[in-house]
């Protein structure tokens, strides 16, 4: 073959590079979640470059496949394990054992380049920065990216065989092919399970797709140079706006993430201009250059010493100083990987090259999975040892700790001499199947504890997430008194006809769509013999004609009971447990540590007034409104007459502060079965 023209080098790419990666810094600290579509940029970036070099090459003769993948997974490979051992590092420093096992399986599918799998298997969901957050989710992007590159040199050299003198021409057939099922597949997966379609390579392939066409048609489709800058500008506006503007995290990689990806292709076309008033000057700015050079390591750092810090901090957002102590350390970590790593491996030649290079790179990661897998089933082994003791002890000592302790026909009943670990305790109950959280679109789940046939009595309990937390006291009076309770939940929703306050719109109208498909279900299921209601007495609603918060709680309740299909199915409410401390963050600064100094003692000298914990949460106000209502009150369960405790018979009560532990949860079975039992009679 004759030998192929080097394309001329796009410099515009370079500043774009650094302006996408600035975004997706800026909106990581700063975004509370929301996708700046700079990783879009990237990746449209991504097909754009690499198919344009390997037509080249394949056109050329040039392409040694063998050379290419070790060479390429090299370069990617020596900053990812840097960033992945600090991450090990930082885990076992600042993250809570909690978190330990999944990390390690995320660093050992990062190491395979299968993040985007393993968030998938996870059910794992994008999302804004916590203490809680993995540190590695966005190492997803990493995976799709490498993926490709396994992939895609062998489809153009295939190509370039079988169409021999006229492998752009057919390469951009299968391309647009491919793009173009890839397109609907995200479009469709993303109306089925959002959550999924994110993270989905077969959904993702339709941004690398269209940068790969442009490389492919680029001589065809650029514009005459007198409106290629206007071109440009309009590329680089639609990629600053495009976090400011759209819901990335909701609609990304549907059609709406060609707001970035046609903007980040706009500005390739317009590209190379004689005109002085295009962008490329903005671009090539010594600032977006330095971002650019260092954009790779400063991408895989941010994220985890941002969760790190959080996770250290006990804090939920990051302040400013927070965020430029962050912004200064990954900066300085990205430039020393830069320079002692990405760019010396980038060097590396014989005798390491070759053959020799594609067998060492993965076997490398084999070994760094293989090891981290077997660390993550070591952490995994003995959290379920523990876990299993806890739950032994519970069972030994059962009627004598929690909340049979403060029952008086239990005095004298004999508990364990330590506290037992209650956070060890907890399983989530019945896996996903009662629990709606952040998928999108909304799906809503039940699930159903006791027996599905042949049952005495049959209950719905609705609510939020402390409707989720008595799951394991509904499963004892399912189990004890042979009836069926059916459980669903969504998280921050609970059945109130009024919209919650101080919640993102997002957030609102996916509670509104959840309590839609609620209202549909109790039309579609007869025979409940009763519907068990709870919420967090942390949340307000919308208030109407001069409502105090309270009244506006109690009205919206009472407006959604009015609503169910048969008003002779009582509505039993039961009150909300104490709110021992709302903050997370205070919570794991100052009463966690002082159960861990005191131990049982903590029942008393961690102690806080009744008064300060125990809140209204509008349900005795809609009891009253609404015929056929009861309620239900447990706080002498939780609390003395006169303080509360975040420990009660030898049980951590809370596992946050406003959540409780599954095993305290199960104490309290007995007395909530009564009192339901009681109302049905």
């Amino acid at each position: 073959m004759p030998d192929a023209p080097r394309p001329q080098r796009i410099a515009e790419i370079h500043g774009l590079r650094g302006l996408a990666l600035a975004l997706v810094v800026v909106f990581h600290l700063f975004g509370n979640g929301r996708v700046s579509g700079g990783v879009d940029v990237f990746l449209a970036l991504t097909g754009f470059l690499v198919t344009r070099s390997l037509v080249r090459r394949v056109t050329s003769s040039e392409l040694r496949l063998a050379d290419h993948y070790g060479r390429t997974f090299l370069r990617l490979s020596a900053p990812t394990l840097v960033v992945l051992a600090g991450t090990a590092v930082l885990m076992v420093a600042a993250m809570p054992r909690s978190m330990w096992g999944s990390t390690l399986r995320e660093i050992a599918a990062s190491a395979a380049y299968v993040l985007n799998w393993e968030m998938i298997r996870s059910q794992l969901a994008y999302g804004a920065a916590g203490p809680s957050a993995s540190p590695l989710q966005h190492f997803w992007s990493l995976a799709v990216q490498g993926q490709f590159l396994l992939v895609w040199p062998v489809v153009v050299v295939v190509v370039g065989r079988l169409a021999r003198g006229r492998l752009r021409l057919v390469l951009a057939l299968v391309v647009a092919v491919g793009t173009l099922a890839s397109f609907v597949f995200a479009w469709w997966l993303g109306v089925a399970d959002q959550q999924v379609a994110y993270f989905h390579t077969g959904a993702r392939f339709w941004e690398l797709g269209l940068g790969a066409l442009v490389a492919l048609r680029l001589d065809h489709l650029r514009p005459p140079d007198a409106i290629r800058p206007a071109l440009a500008w309009l590329g680089l506006l639609l990629v600053a706006s495009s976090g400011f503007v759209l819901d990335g995290a909701a609609l990304f990689p549907g059609p709406w993430a060609l707001w970035p990806v046609g903007g980040a292709l706009l500005v390739v076309l317009g590209s190379g201009s004689s005109a002085r008033w295009g962008p490329q000057h903005l671009l090539a700015i010594r600032p977006l250059r330095f971002v650019a050079d260092i954009s790779f390591p400063l991408y895989l750092w941010h994220w985890p010493l941002l969760v790190a810090w959080l996770s250290w901090t006990y804090a939920t957002r990051i302040t400013l100083p927070a965020a430029v102590v962050v912004l200064s350390a990954s900066v300085a970590l990205a430039w020393l990987t830069h320079r002692f790593v990405e760019l010396p491996v980038t060097r590396v030649g014989p005798p390491f090259a070759g053959l020799r290079r594609l067998v060492t790179v993965p076997v490398v990661l084999a070994l760094v999975a293989a090891g981290t897998l077997t660390g993550a089933a070591e952490v995994e082994r003995q959290d379920a040892a523990a876990r299993q003791a806890a739950v032994e002890a519970a069972k030994r000592y059962a009627g004598c700790i929690g909340a049979a302790t403060l029952d008086p026909a239990t005095a004298g009943c004999e508990g364990p001499d330590r506290l037992l670990d209650a956070s060890l305790g907890y399983q989530a109950p019945d896996g996903s199947d009662c629990w709606s959280n952040k998928e999108r679109p909304v799906r809503f789940k039940v699930c159903t504890l006791g027996p599905s046939r042949g049952y005495p009595r049959r209950l719905l309990a609705i609510g939020d997430s402390h409707n989720h937390q008595l799951v394991p006291a509904y499963r004892e009076i399912a189990e004890r008194r042979g009836w069926r309770i059916d459980v669903a939940s969504r998280a921050g929703c609970h059945w109130n006809a009024r919209d919650r306050v101080g919640s993102p719109r997002t957030t609102v109208d996916l509670c509104r769509e959840w309590k839609s498909q609620l209202a549909a279900y109790l039309e579609t299921e007869p025979g409940i013999d009763a519907y068990l209601v709870i919420h967090s007495s942390q949340i307000a609603v919308e208030a109407h004609d001069g409502e105090t918060p309270g009244e506006a709680l109690s009205n919206g309740l009472a407006e959604a009971w009015a609503s169910r299909p048969d008003p002779t199915v009582p509505v039993i409410a039961i009150r909300d447990s104490p709110i021992f401390e709302g903050s997370t963050t205070r919570f794991a600064r100052v009463v966690q540590p002082c159960i861990d100094d005191a131990g049982l003692a903590a029942a008393t000298s961690c102690a806080r007034d009744r008064k300060q914990v125990v809140r209204d949460d509008g349900t005795a106000g809609a009891t009253r409104l609404t015929a056929n209502a009861h309620r239900i009150d447990l706080t002498d369960y939780f609390c003395r007459a006169e303080t509360c405790s975040p420990v009660v018979g030898s049980l951590q009560v809370y596992q946050d502060g406003f959540h409780i532990s599954p095993l305290y949860a199960a104490t309290l079975a007995p007395y909530l079965g009564d009192r339901i039992a009681k109302i049905l009679r």
